[in-house]
C-alpha cells in the first residue's frame, strides 16, 4: 500500500525549479513603492540600530520573483502570498507597507453589517488580510473560500443571495501602513519616528456619543475613556468631557501629550461628538491637524466612522495626524463604519470593548504593533456570539483596525522613576556609614523607585519587596528567599532558598544575572510581563508559571534539574536562547500557553525537550534538540509551527503529534538520526524537512522527484529536502 501510494504520487508532482531566499532573518519587512526606496534608506538604517533588523522590498521586486516565486489571483493576494513567504522563511513578526491606495494595493472587505439604508457600506478596507497567513487549518488564508473574487465575505448580497467566506482573521503577524502619497508626507512620518521621545500625559477627549438614547443616562464616550484611564495607571490624565470647541483640542495637543484618545463620531476627514443629551456637533477636522505645532509626538487613537478610510481623494483623519509635519507618530482607527454599544455597554461590545483591549495590551507591550496585533486575538477569542448580527459587529471591528505608522515603534512606559524626582541608593553590607546590615531593613525604608546595592556576603533572611524597587546584588548570596509583589528588579544575587527561591505575584518583575539553587527556584503567578534572564538554576523545579502572560525567559542556563521550566495557563511566552541541558524529566513543559515562541535554544542531554500540552498557536522555530531521551511532543494542541529546527540523535522519537492535535505544520527542519524520526497519529502538515531516512538520499532520482515521505498512518512530508538546513548561528552555547 505504501509504494502504491508513492507510484501515484510521482504522477502529481512537479519540482520546482525556483530558488528559495534562505538563511536570513529579520523581525521587520518594508514592502514599499519603488519611488520611496531611496526615502527609506534612513529609516531602515534607524530600525538597524535599534536592534530590529529590517528588510526593504519593493512592489516591483515582488512582482518579479526577486526573491520568492511570485503567485496569486491579483496583487494584493501576491503581496500577501510574499509575506507569507517572508514570514515561513524569514521568520518576521512585523510588516510596514509604505505607499497609499493607489500605490500598495488594498483588500476591500465584503461583509454586511445589517445597518439602516442609508448608511450601508458594501466594502471597506483591512490591512488585517495581510496579517492573517493562516487559516485555522494551517493552510494559506486566502479570504475567499468561496473562490467568487469577492473577499470576506459575511452575508454579502449578490442579487438575491447571500455569501460568506470561512475566515476566522486571527494575525499572525503585526502590520502598520504609512499611507503617503508622496515624499514630503513619508519624509514627515519618519522624522516622527525617528524623533520620537515619548510622554506619560494621556489626553482623552469625549462627550457623549448617542445623547438621548434609552440605554440609561450614560455619555458614552467619557464611559468608555474612563474605563481606559483605569488601564493606564501611572499617567498624568488630562480630561476634555466634552471639549468646548476645536481650539481647546489643539491647544491641549500642541501642549504635549503621549497618547491621545478621541471617542466619539466620524466622517472620514472630521471627528466629532456632543455634550451630555446634546444634539449639537463639537467638530475637529483634518485641517485642524495640520495647524498643529506641538513638538511631542503622540499615538492617537479614535472611534469614529470612516477615519481611517484612506482610499478617497481627501485624505482621512487618521491617516493626516501622521503625514503632517506636526500631529501624530501614530494612529489607529476605523477604515468603515465603525460601532460602539450605548450605554454601559460601550464597554463590553464591538469597538469599544477592542480599544480597551488595546489600552490594556499597551500598557506592557514592547512595540506598539505587538498591541495592536494581540488585541485583536484578545477580542476575537473573547465572543462566541451567535447571532448574524453580533457577529458581523464583532469581524468588523477587528477587521477595519487601521495602524497607520511603524509596528516596531518602540512604547513609552510609565515607570515608578517617572514618577519619582529623584532616586536614592541605600547599601547593604560593607562599613560604609549608613550602610544596613540586613537587605529587608533597606527594603522597608527605601521609597518607590530606589535602588538598594548589597554588597559582597551572606544574608540568612527572608525578603518581602511590596514596593517597586531595584535590587542588586555584588557578590552577595541570600540563603533564604524574595518575596515580590510590586514591579521591581533583582540581579546579581546567588539565592540558595531551602523550599523555594523567588516568589512573584506582580507583573513586570525583571530577573537578571542570578544563580539560583533551591527546590523550587522561581515561583511566578499572575506576573504578566516579567523576564528571566541571563541567570542559572540548579533545582527540582527551576522556573514554575502560572497565569502569567508575556513573560520572557531569555539567556539562561537551565542544566542539572530535574523539571526546567512549567508553565500553566501562561500566553505569549518568548522563550528565546536558554541552555536547556542534562534535566531529568521535563525540560520546558507548556499546558493551556497559547500563542508562546520557543525560539534559539538549546535542548541537550534531557528527558523530555519541548512538550505541548493543550497549547495552541506556538511557534518552536531555530532550536538544537540533540542527544535527549524525547524530541519535541505535541498533545491535544493544534494551529502550532515547528519549523527550522534542528532535531537529531534522540532516543525515541524526534518528533511526535498525538492523535487529539491537529493543523500542527512541522517544515523546514532537520531531522535525523533519532531512533524514530518522526510519529503523527493525528491529521497535521507536514512539509519540506530534510529526513535522514528519506529514501530519495539513497535513491536520486528519487530525491529529485521529490517522493513524498512516509511518516506514520495517512501522513507524509509531500515535499522533502535533499540538503541539511542551516539552523546554527542563534542558540546558547553548550
Amino acid at each position: 500500500m505504501r509504494w502504491l501510494i508513492i507510484a501515484l504520487s510521482l504522477l502529481l508532482i512537479i519540482p520546482s525549479t525556483h530558488a528559495i531566499s534562505g538563511g536570513e532573518v529579520y523581525d521587520l519587512l518594508v514592502i514599499t513603492h519603488p519611488k520611496f526606496i531611496s526615502e527609506l534608506q534612513d529609516f531602515v538604517e534607524f530600525k538597524e540600530t535599534r536592534g530590529i533588523r529590517t528588510k526593504l522590498v519593493s512592489i516591483e521586486d515582488i512582482y518579479n520573483d526577486v526573491y520568492f516565486e511570485c503567485r496569486g489571483r491579483d496583487d494584493a493576494e501576491k503581496i500577501k502570498y510574499f509575506i507569507k513567504d517572508a514570514y515561513d522563511n524569514w521568520h518576521i513578526r512585523y510588516v510596514l507597507l509604505v505607499g497609499s491606495a493607489k500605490m500598495i494595493p488594498i483588500r476591500y472587505v465584503y461583509l454586511n453589517d445589517f445597518s439602516s439604508t442609508w448608511e450601508y457600506e458594501r466594502r471597506f478596507i483591512s490591512d488585517l488580510y495581510y496579517a492573517d497567513i493562516y487559516d485555522e487549518n494551517g493552510n494559506f488564508s486566502s479570504w475567499d473560500t468561496n473562490n467568487n473574487g469577492f473577499f470576506g465575505e459575511y452575508r454579502h448580497e449578490i442579487g438575491d443571495k447571500k455569501y460568506s467566506d470561512d475566515i476566522y482573521p486571527e494575525p499572525e503577524i503585526a502590520i502598520g501602513r504609512l499611507a503617503c502619497r508622496n515624499k514630503i508626507e513619508l519624509r514627515n512620518a519618519i522624522n516622527k519616528i525617528i524623533n520620537y521621545q515619548g510622554d506619560k500625559r494621556l489626553l482623552l477627549i469625549g462627550g457623549d456619543s448617542y445623547p438621548n438614547d434609552p440605554c440609561g443616562d450614560i455619555s458614552e464616550g467619557i464611559y468608555l475613556e474612563e474605563a481606559i484611564a483605569e488601564r493606564m495607571h501611572g499617567w498624568n490624565i488630562s480630561r476634555l468631557y466634552p471639549p468646548k470647541n476645536f481650539r481647546q483640542i489643539s491647544s491641549y495637543i500642541n501642549n504635549g501629550a503621549g497618547i491621545v484618545v478621541m471617542e466619539g463620531a466620524g466622517g472620514q476627514h472630521m471627528w466629532a461628538t456632543h455634550e451630555h443629551d446634546s444634539e449639537k456637533w463639537i467638530y475637529y477636522f483634518s485641517w485642524n491637524i495640520r495647524m498643529l505645532r506641538n513638538d511631542i509626538y503622540p499615538v492617537v487613537v479614535t472611534s469614529g466612522a470612516r477615519l481611517a478610510k484612506f482610499d478617497e481623494k481627501r485624505e482621512c483623519f487618521n491617516w493626516v495626524f501622521v503625514a503632517s509635519r506636526h500631529g501624530a507618530v501614530a494612529s489607529i482607527g476605523s477604515t468603515g463604519l465603525c460601532w460602539t454599544a450605548h450605554g454601559k455597554n460601550v464597554t463590553e461590545f464591538y469597538l469599544g470593548n477592542l480599544h480597551l483591549r488595546f489600552f490594556a495590551e499597551y500598557r506592557n507591550a514592547t512595540y506598539l504593533g505587538d498591541a495592536w496585533r494581540n488585541a485583536i486575538i484578545s477580542y476575537l477569542r473573547s465572543f462566541h456570539g451567535d447571532g448574524v448580527v453580533e457577529r458581523a459587529f464583532h469581524l468588523k471591528a477587528a477587521e477595519e483596525l487601521e495602524l497607520f505608522g511603524d509596528p516596531t515603534l518602540q512604547i513609552y512606559h510609565v515607570t515608578s522613576c517617572d514618577v519619582k524626582n529623584s532616586k536614592r541608593y541605600l547599601y547593604v553590607g560593607g562599613t560604609g556609614e549608613g550602610n544596613y546590615s540586613d537587605i529587608q531593613s533597606a527594603v522597608d525604608d527605601a521609597s518607590p523607585g530606589d535602588e538598594i546595592i548589597v554588597l559582597s556576603g551572606v544574608y540568612n533572611e527572608n525578603v518581602t519587596i511590596w514596593k517597586s524597587l531595584t535590587i542588586s546584588g555584588y557578590g552577595a548570596t541570600l540563603k533564604g528567599h524574595f518575596d515580590i509583589s510590586a514591579p521591581s528588579t533583582i540581579k546579581g544575587f546567588r539565592i540558595e532558598g531551602s523550599s523555594y527561591c523567588v516568589s512573584c505575584d506582580s507583573e513586570n518583575v525583571t530577573l537578571k544575572d542570578n544563580t539560583i539553587v533551591g527546590y523550587y527556584g522561581i515561583l511566578m503567578n499572575n506576573s504578566e510581563y516579567s523576564t528571566i534572564s541571563d541567570s542559572s538554576f540548579k533545582c527540582i523545579y527551576a522556573v514554575v508559571m502560572e497565569n502569567s502572560d508575556h513573560v520572557k525567559i531569555r539567556n539562561n542556563s537551565i542544566k542539572n534539574n530535574w523539571y526546567g521550566i512549567w508553565g500553566e495557563r501562561c500566553r505569549f511566552l518568548d522563550v528565546e536562547k536558554n541552555n536547556f541541558s542534562f534535566n531529568r524529566w521535563y525540560t520546558l513543559w507548556l499546558e493551556r500557553s497559547d500563542n508562546s515562541l520557543i525560539r534559539c535554544n538549546t535542548f541537550y542531554m534531557n528527558w523530555y525537550s519541548i512538550f505541548l500540552y493543550h497549547s495552541d498557536g506556538c511557534t518552536i522555530e531555530k532550536n538544537m534538540i540533540v542527544h535527549n531521551e524525547h524530541g519535541p511532543q505535541i498533545e491535544f494542541s493544534s494551529n502550532n509551527i515547528l519549523r527550522m529546527n534542528d532535531i537529531r540523535y534522540n532516543e525515541h522519537y524526534g518528533v511526535y503529534v498525538d492523535n487529539a492535535s491537529a493543523r500542527n505544520r512541522v517544515e523546514r527542519n532537520n531531522i535525523v538520526d533519532n531512533a524514530h524520526n518522526a510519529r503523527d497519529d493525528g491529521k497535521n502538515n507536514w512539509y519540506n524537512n530534510y529526513w535522514s531516512d528519506y529514501i530519495g538520499l539513497k535513491y536520486k532520482i528519487l530525491g529529485i522527484l521529490r517522493v513524498p515521505k512516509h511518516i506514520s498512518k495517512f501522513n507524509f512530508d509531500w515535499r522533502p529536502a535533499t540538503k541539511e538546513f542551516d539552523v546554527v548561528g542563534c542558540q546558547s552555547t553548550l
